[in-house]
């Protein structure tokens, strides 16, 4: 319990704000991917894990459905990239 509170008092808001980010950027990207008339083409790489339902579904929630299949693909990558990213802001703060 310990390790896992100095983890996150060291990572806490940089994960946060890295999360929040990559989030953002999943979200308008398939966002944009559906207004520009790929629709169906999502729907057909999401709809044997998201169900026939949301064939009729609006563009916000197919897109909140979509960016929500990609968390565990997003939170892999934060784990990878968060301690390189301190990692690189502390040598850059410290050059200063």
């Amino acid at each position: 319990m310990q390790k896992f509170k100095e983890l996150l008092a060291e990572y806490g808001q940089l994960a946060l704000v890295m999360h929040l980010i990559l989030y953002a950027c999943t979200f308008i990207t398939v966002f944009a991917v559906i207004q520009l008339g790929l629709k169906d083409w999502v729907l057909g790489h999401a709809e044997a894990l998201l169900g026939e339902e949301y064939s009729q579904a609006g563009t916000i929630l197919l897109t909140m459905a979509v960016t929500k299949l990609t968390q565990p693909f997003r939170l892999m990558f934060l784990i990878l990239a968060v301690p390189f990213v301190k990692r690189k802001w502390d040598e850059y703060r410290h050059r200063e």
